[in-house]
């Protein structure tokens, strides 16, 4: 099935905060937060000595600022750009309200917003390449991994097996070493501890796709609720994100540390309830719930494994 997008009539009367409003919109600011926080946590990773982190020095905070910028807005925006570009007949169907099947932003525009969001992370990345020589190539491989996630032929998310991991890596795992890598060389925790946030990314991808199963279903997207259903897709998400988190509790105990255990601890039990009850009835007001309960737990588990490699915690 085919959609046209009409286009929505500007006027003069229009605001330059509205006619960019759409642009920004396109880009999807909530998702930068994971990336950005990833940065910030492999930056406290990469420690507190001379060659680290320090909270009190401007210039590591702008350093900080500069990764951040690249790994959200630029990057990630890319990202969802490239991707509501990809996928404008499945928001037709899922999210009717989004610049491009509202008519809010034409084609043309959207191509030139994507493009243009890629061509400012390679010109950062090769900036940000003069504190290490890796973060250009990983720069390059975050915007193919967001290419190949939605552009046909390769368009990994309709392969749940491999959508999903590509998101995970590019997000979480990627933005994570290039805040790390702006002040030391990588360490193996700090890269180990990055992976393992990227399988928790996973996980909160899959729980993510039971918010569009019917749109999937129609346009044969092979998400994993389309594949395996709601609830499989719960037991399979939940057990990822739980295993991500047990690994990063024994992580902790194994450095000694006890309190950032203890957080882990709390990640795992808190959400329990609202896991069941999300489980019991995969409505989308019990998923919002679960996600108001964990989002702020993962969070709490992200910066506390990044402080815990990065020798904060006592």
């Amino acid at each position: 099935m085919a959609y046209r997008f009409a286009e929505h009539p500007s006027t003069a009367n229009e605001t330059l905060v509205q006619r960019a409003w759409p642009h920004i919109e396109i880009a999807d600011p909530v998702t930068w937060i994971s990336a950005i926080t990833a940065v910030i946590c492999g930056a406290l990773a990469a420690g507190r000595g001379e060659s680290g982190f320090q909270l009190s020095d401007m210039s590591d905070l702008l350093r900080v600022g500069l990764a951040a910028v690249l790994c959200g807005p630029l990057c990630t925006g890319f990202s969802q750009s490239i991707n509501d570009y990809c996928d404008r007949e499945l928001d037709a169907i899922n999210d009717p309200g989004r610049p491009i099947p509202s008519g809010r932003l034409s084609l043309r525009a959207a191509r030139l917003n994507w493009m243009l969001l890629g061509l400012g992370t390679l010109a950062l990345a090769f900036s940000l390449g003069r504190y290490s020589p890796w973060i250009p190539p990983l720069g390059m491989l975050g915007l193919a991994l967001a290419a190949a996630y939605s552009v046909p032929p390769l368009k990994l998310k309709q392969r749940f097996w491999l959508g999903a991991p590509a998101v995970g890596l590019g997000y979480i795992t990627m933005s994570w070493m290039i805040g790390h890598l702006i002040f030391a060389p990588m360490t193996r925790p700090s890269l180990v501890v990055a992976l393992i946030n990227g399988v928790l990314g996973i996980g909160l991808l899959w729980l993510n796709d039971i918010k569009s199963i019917e749109g999937d279903r129609q346009l044969g997207l092979q998400s994993m609720t389309v594949a395996l259903g709601a609830r499989r897709t719960l037991i399979i998400s939940f057990l990822v994100i739980g295993a991500a988190e047990v690994a990063l509790l024994g992580l902790a105990l194994l450095m000694g540390y006890r309190w950032g255990a203890a957080v882990g601890v709390l990640a795992l039990l808190v959400p329990v309830y609202w896991q069941v009850r999300l489980y019991q009835e995969p409505t989308h007001v019990n998923f919002q719930h679960y996600m108001l309960v964990s989002n702020p737990f993962v969070l709490v588990i992200q910066v506390t494994s990044a402080l815990v490699v990065g020798g904060y915690l006592g």
